[in-house]
């Protein structure tokens, strides 16, 4: 078995601030080497400086190789935040400089999915918006997002092994575009099913820190939508995008996939919910449940409200082998939490910004937890760490 040592990202060009092309090499501890061509191409202009292409990159590496070298001349601060996040040592062709600059307003890394939609609703004016189009299967992405003003930054690296190093690539085009926008505050659409932690007493996201690579480019984390589950989301929407719902839902999915039966499922309960129509499209159910109970955490964790509001056949349309026990939980509780904002993920929020995101759930009628509520998401919690023994803690 190759096991990667090093990497190389050599032979750099950058075009007028509208593209990247560099090639990448990756040599196994065997010696055996795999070569790509790799490139970055805007939609727009973008001043791009050395530090914030280090940065960028080493999202590429993550923590998988022993040696990086970089064809470029970055600042020895950005040559050890590089080394921190991706904990391999780091050679580049010179030393550059940064130079500090004033940082203010937000940019979303916008997919145009429901959860960043729901992102961009509740924040400010004048947002940022930055998308990767990363082609093939996803072309359908850019159809709906390139209806926004987005600096798009198009990509081939999910035709590349560097796609399994780090979740953080999908940040990419914002750090690429950072020393051009100067954003100060910088969100994904992560929502509060993204990861069971997110259901234990203390979750790490909680903590609100800023992700290594992120924090090197610049930006502070502010998470607006990670306290509202897909259900939430949607309220938001609702209130704020409904005349986008309907495309966005078809840019998510191809027909047959489980997270686009999904996502209109929960499209139709929220009409059932408000009593009115927000023009969601019919799409077609998977032949077969792609997941069984226990192997998809997010899904498992929205069958319970699925159960209680559509039913126990819509519910096993969307999951198999769901017990009983899941099923029935939904007819002992109100699970009116799923609808809520969980003031939890949002206690290290930044504070600057905590008054406009309250006043925007509000306007959406998305009150934060009640005692009740609390008291259903510890019921839900403990039913789940049965198959998920990390919300447990």
């Amino acid at each position: 078995m190759n096991v990667p040592n090093s990497i190389s990202f050599s032979n750099i060009r950058m075009a007028g601030g509208m593209r990247i092309d560099l090639d990448c090499l990756i040599i196994s501890a065997d010696g055996a080497t795999d070569s790509h061509a790799l490139w970055f191409e805007f939609n727009k202009p973008v001043h791009l400086d050395d530090n914030m292409l280090a940065v960028a990159l080493s999202t590429l590496c993550g923590q998988t190789y022993r040696n990086i070298y970089m064809d470029l001349s970055p600042a020895e601060r950005t040559v050890k935040e590089v080394e921190v996040f991706t904990s391999a040592s780091v050679t580049t062709n010179s030393s550059g400089h940064s130079v500090d600059v004033r940082r203010e307003g937000h940019v979303l890394s916008f997919s145009g999915g429901f959860d960043s939609l729901a992102a961009l609703s509740l924040m400010p004016d004048g947002t940022e918006l930055v998308s990767m189009d990363f082609g093939g299967r996803f072309g359908r992405e850019r159809t709906f997002f390139e209806n926004f003003d987005t600096t798009i930054v198009s990509t081939n690296l999910l035709d590349t092994p560097l796609k399994k190093n780090s979740w953080s690539f999908m940040g990419a085009g914002a750090i690429l575009a950072s020393s051009h926008q100067r954003r100060e505050f910088h969100t994904f659409g992560s929502i509060l099913e993204a990861g069971a932690d997110n259901l234990r007493s203390n979750p790490v996201a909680a903590a609100g820190g800023t992700f290594l690579p992120f924090k090197s480019a610049g930006f502070q984390n502010a998470p607006y939508v990670l306290g509202l589950t897909e259900i939430g989301t949607l309220l938001v929407l609702a209130r704020y995008q409904r005349e986008h719902i309907g495309n966005s839902l078809l840019s998510l999915a191809s027909p047959g996939e489980e997270k686009l039966y999904r996502k209109q499922v929960l499209a139709n309960i929220i009409e059932d919910r408000l009593g009115t129509d927000l023009h969601i499209p019919t799409v077609q159910k998977p032949a077969r449940p792609h997941f069984a109970f226990g192997e998809n955490f997010a899904l498992d964790f929205l069958t319970i409200y699925v159960a209680k509001y559509a039913g126990h056949d819509i519910a096993n349309d969307l999951v198999r082998d769901i017990p009983p026990e899941i099923l029935n939980l939904g007819s002992q509780l109100d699970l009116t939490f799923y609808e809520r904002a969980n003031s939890t993920l949002y206690e290290n929020f930044p504070a600057p910004l905590m008054g406009g995101l309250a006043g925007k759930l509000a306007g959406a009628k998305i009150p934060f937890y009640v005692e009740r509520d609390w008291n259903d998401f510890s019921r839900v919690r403990e039913a789940l760490a049965k198959y998920y023994p990390v919300v447990a803690s």
